[in-house]
């Protein structure tokens, strides 16, 4: 099992609407709107890194109005 934390920046005014979407994707085991540097923090649960890496990223960043992501993975 392979863990993330997944930080979004949204453009100005889509930030409901993102984090709706993000929320309702399969791999997403939890999300939160934030103040600070990032406007959505996500944890995604998948079986292999592949998957987070090739689907899940691709999945977030097509989703209208995000405009970055960065990943960590989780090692404990």
């Amino acid at each position: 099992m392979v863990e993330a934390l997944i930080l979004i920046n949204t453009t100005t005014g889509v930030m409901d609407r993102v984090y709706r979407e993000v929320k309702g994707l399969e791999q997403v085991r939890k999300s939160a709107k934030v103040t600070g540097q990032h406007d959505i923090v996500a944890v995604a649960r998948t079986e292999v890194m592949g998957e987070i890496r090739n689907t899940l990223m691709e999945k977030i960043r097509n989703i209208d109005g995000v405009k970055e992501t960065t990943t960590s993975l989780v090692i404990r």
